[in-house]
């Protein structure tokens, strides 16, 4: 048998400075607690132990206080992130339901070295888990060191190769050469190599004491008689006490199985997923789930539904417009689920539903509008079953978007994770489900059936708990009212995709790289030699060794060769700049050009990015597969690109922009005088605060002065600093920090609000909009100056830019109403950050235009007024 005795003081410490800047999305810091948790799992899963414990030192003084006054006098205080942990971490062990041995008065290392004596003396094998070298003098065969950090066992052959004393030696050798780790003098000028050689030569450190003469050197002879009551006080420092009166209890120190609920309500709450992960599957007693493979079955089930329904559809692709139907999970109560597999993919040893006969049973439920819908990320399921005919309406409850807004900072708000959070319940994924099949139909249709109707039943159960926590947090009415409507606008946008000019882009993928080529050779040329520009290690040796430029920022591997480094050193040399244009035509080249053609949808000729409404922090939506809203804007190949997007032959494209939107929010929320006059009287607001920095009459205002005014306007929703609006601009800090205090001083209420809002934030913890949606700002409370900082920037630009974000949402929402209600042709299929994209056929262009300008104009009346800049085209460059 095996006994693990684990130093609790030495690996809190340990994973405490091994692990930087980890903390929840409420600021609590974990770092300690996650690096001494992993351990701790780690020698659970890997040594397997059949006895284990966990000791402390005492608060107590001990013994080698009394001896010694400055005995680890020399440790700072034990820094306030860490002691905050120490709770988390005696839960932690709590949960695994382990031993703590602590004795009033003894160190940790005393009971360790007690209890490892005893257990080796009743014939177990004993590993003391450990980074102090101090706990070496009690190796023996049956008691060994092991170093979790490295892995490895330290025994007597490890002491004698590295210390070059036998273990029992190690009290002596630390008497000689002191101990900084817990400030046990020794002599000073006596290192390892004088310390082995001495020990070499006496038997023991008295020996060496009493018989001094007979060490040759006169110098090191003086030092040790001179120096025997410190060796003689290092040497009772040293040394473990092993007669603590500590009694051992096998049954006791037994290792059990853990308490995987409460390590997972902790988990939970530290916000471990990767650990969440690691606790086994729950199995719920209470669930029943069903199969339904009779069609008086599901009309019985049809018909019981009269409120509410979870669903959960299942398809063999997680692209909703390239999958076709594998099955539908419902569940109407609590416990309670039930799968209808319709797929023709799964074996046909089974009776299955013919299709067409589930849908018109189930159509009645999912297109009454009196019957509330629940899931997880509905969207999805919405445009699957409008590919089999099926038009999804009422009400909706989406506990993807639910967990999105009562923590938008997380990052992960999948199915499981919020399972974990809300019910704390370990679900399996889909990925676990899957494992090497390829695809949902490829499962064990009993195996399917379980997962989905739990999966059902898990959002069916979720829903009321996240509607009671988005109550008590005041955001019903942004779920309600924005977030669940936009839903089914986004399903439709998506669903209607974007026309792409593939003859127009394949002429713009070979003039780039002809491009490319040129550049290509260019820098081959400036550098005098070939060389992987891809590579920033030899374009790093090119730069600055070659070259011999010399930049500002040097890293760990040498000097740093990314676009801000390159762009100072643009301004001395030609090759920088050419490596940047390189590498803009290249991510054009490599992320749109070449990539756009092969998402083209075969069914429909048309691209079919996804929005995100669970991924930014402010409540902005977000694109993918592909990003259109990152489609370049500027310049000759941003107009190039922008041109391959265009309408169907007969079609128009309509883009609607707001003006300036979140500056307008910020003369509102700041009720300052001089930007609510600019906005009244329709003022040019970049070229007004140009006037008022520079000091000069508006009349003789450049490009290039409007341009830094500009940067300082949206600059200061951002919180911008002097430094970065000195890195931005490339001016000197100095400078920069005019340009602000200029700008305060002629705009005294956007200075008031900025430093009421950070107040008000600091006291509430979140930031809000205008309509309620919330963003917790647990950084502003931080103790690191530069997180702390990111923490004001985020209290003074979230309100602004998410009451940006809900106005465009709900304008959306309205327009996409108003386009049904009139059974207008028109379509939206874009939305990129301000600005709103609509295809739309020639006759309706007057009715659009209209509708679109009074619905975006009108969401919200503010003390400005919302503006929005509307042109039309045959592509998307020409109405910009």
């Amino acid at each position: 048998m095996n006994f693990y005795l684990i130093d609790g003081n030495s690996y809190v410490y340990r994973a405490f400075y091994a692990i930087k800047s980890l903390s929840t999305s409420q600021g609590i810091p974990t770092n300690a607690v996650y690096g001494f948790t992993t351990m701790l799992l780690k020698i659970i899963r890997d040594k397997k132990p059949d006895n284990l414990i966990i000791s402390f030192d005492s608060p107590v003084p001990t013994e080698r206080h009394r001896l010694y006054e400055e005995y680890k006098a020399q440790r700072p205080e034990t820094p306030e992130d860490l002691l905050e942990q120490l709770p988390h971490i005696r839960k932690v062990i709590a949960s695994f339901r382990i031993e703590v041995c602590e004795v009033p008065g003894y160190e940790a290392d005393d009971v360790l070295g007690t209890v490892a004596r005893k257990a080796a003396d009743k014939g177990m094998d004993v590993f003391i888990v450990t980074g102090d070298k101090d706990m070496l003098q009690l190796v023996d065969k049956k008691i060994k060191v092991y170093d979790p950090m490295k892995d490895r066992i330290l025994d007597g052959e490890f002491v004698r190769k590295r210390y070059g004393v036998e273990p029992a030696k190690i009290t002596d050798f630390i008497a000689l050469t002191g101990d900084p780790v817990d400030n046990i003098p020794g002599i000073k000028g006596v290192g390892e190599k004088t310390a082995q050689e001495l020990l070499s030569a006496f038997e023991t450190i008295e020996d060496m004491l009493n018989n001094t003469e007979r060490i040759e050197k006169e110098k090191l002879r003086l030092l040790l008689s001179g120096s025997a009551d410190i060796v003689r006080l290092s040497k009772r420092l040293a040394t473990i006490d092993t007669a603590v009166p500590v009694e051992i209890d096998m049954e006791k120190f037994r290792l059990k199985e853990p308490d995987w609920h409460a390590l997972m309500l902790l988990f939970k709450y530290l916000e471990f997923g990767s650990l969440l992960k690691r606790i086994p599957l729950g199995a719920r007693s209470d669930a029943a789930y069903e199969m339904i493979c009779s069609q008086e079955r599901i009309k019985e089930v049809a018909s019981s539904i009269k409120e509410t329904i979870a669903v959960e559809v299942e398809a063999t692709s997680r692209a909703p417009l390239k999958g076709s139907l594998n099955g539908i999970a419902l569940s109407s109560a609590k416990g309670q689920g039930c799968y209808i597999p319709v797929s023709n993919g799964y074996p046909a040893t089974l009776v299955l539903l013919q299709k067409s006969e589930v849908l018109e049973e189930l159509r009645r439920i999912f297109e009454d509008e009196q019957i509330t819908k629940t899931g997880h990320d509905l969207k999805y399921d919405i445009m699957v079953l409008c590919q089999e005919g099926i038009a999804v309406k009422g009400m909706l409850c989406d506990v993807m978007v639910a967990s999105y807004l009562m923590n938008p900072n997380k990052m992960n708000h999948s199915l499981e994770e919020v399972a974990l959070e809300y019910l704390a319940y370990r679900k399996q994924t889909y990925d676990e489900v899957l494992k090497k099949r390829g695809s949902f139909a490829e499962v064990p249709l009993e195996e399917a059936s379980a997962f989905a109707s739990e999966n059902a039943q898990i959002c069916f159960e979720l829903r009321e708990v996240l509607v009671h926590c988005m109550r008590e947090n005041a955001l019903e009415t942004v779920f309600y009212d924005i977030e669940m409507p936009l839903i089914y606008v986004l399903a439709d946008m998506e669903k209607t995709g974007v026309k792409i000019d593939l003859q127009n882009l394949s002429m713009i993928s070979k003039e780039l790289d002809r491009e490319l080529e040129s550049i290509r050779r260019r820098i081959f040329f400036l550098a005098g030699q070939e060389f992987n520009i891809n590579s920033p290690q030899q374009l790093g040796r090119i730069l600055f060794q070659n070259l011999g430029l010399q930049p500002k920022k040097k890293i760990k591997t040498g000097y740093s060769t990314e676009m801000s480094v390159l762009e100072e050193l643009a301004e001395s040399h030609e090759l920088p700049r050419e490596i940047l244009n390189y590498r803009t035509f290249s991510k054009l080249k490599t992320t749109y050009i070449d990539v756009l053609p092969r998402l083209i949808n075969t069914k429909t000729g048309r691209i079919h990015t996804s929005f995100n409404q669970t991924v930014t922090a402010t409540g902005r939506l977000s694109s993918s597969d592909p990003n259109l809203q990152n489609i370049p804007v500027r310049g000759e190949w941003g107009k190039r690109m922008r041109e391959t997007f265009v309408a169907e032959e007969g079609n128009l494209l309509l883009s609607a922009d707001y003006s300036q939107i979140e500056l307008r929010i910020l003369a509102h929320l700041s009720q300052d005088e001089g930007l609510l006059s600019a906005f009244r009287n329709d003022y040019d607001i970049h070229a007004r605060t140009a006037s008022e920095i520079f000091r000069v009459p508006v009349e003789t205002i450049t490009q290039d002065m409007r341009r830094i005014a500009k940067t300082v306007n949206f600059g200061i929703i951002y919180g911008i600093s002097p430094f970065g609006l000195s890195e931005t601009l490339s001016i000197s800090r100095e400078e920069a920090k005019e340009y602000i205090d200029r700008y305060f001083q002629r705009h005294p209420g956007v200075k008031s609000y900025i430093e009421m809002t950070i107040e008000d934030v600091k006291h509430k913890g979140y930031a809000a909009t205008l309509f309620g949606r919330r963003r917790p700002v647990p950084e502003i409370k931080s103790r690191n100056t530069a997180v702390r900082q990111q923490g004001e920037r985020f209290a003074i630009n979230s309100p602004i830019q998410g009451t940006a974000a809900d106005i465009i949402k709900i304008a959306m929402v309205n327009i996409w109403k108003g386009f049904n209600e009139r059974g207008l042709r028109t379509k939206m299929i874009l939305q990129v950050h301000d600005e709103l994209l609509f295809e739309l056929p020639g006759s309706e262009l007057e009715i659009i235009t209209d509708i679109v300008k009074r619905e975006m104009e009108g969401v919200l009346e503010l003390s400005v007024p919302l503006r929005v800049d509307m042109k039309h085209g045959r592509n998307w460059a020409e109405v910009h």
